[in-house]
């Protein structure tokens, strides 16, 4: 069962641990108050497996938002706990 959690956050970027993902997997910002998605630039759970990474965070309006992991055909995989940006 794929997981994503959340580790910590600087003003650049989130970090993240991962495990069990598949191959094209693709990381979004999810606005828990709106619902929007947006796309991390982000490729490093692209080719699966488990880790450590850096996910840079893209010009957002502040608030409350999570990470979702999902896949190629879009199927939501795993997300993180919700965490505020500013």
């Amino acid at each position: 069962m794929p997981l994503l959690d959340y580790v910590s956050q600087t003003a650049k970027d989130v970090s993240v641990s991962y495990a069990d993902m598949p191959a094209k997997t693709e990381v979004l910002f999810v606005n828990t108050t709106s619902g929007e998605k947006t796309p991390s630039q982000s490729t490093a759970l692209s080719n699966g497996g488990s880790g450590k990474a850096d996910i840079p965070i893209p010009k957002l309006s502040a608030g409350q938002y999570y990470l979702l992991a999902q896949d190629d055909a879009g199927k939501r995989l795993a997300q993180t706990v919700p965490f505020y940006l500013s």
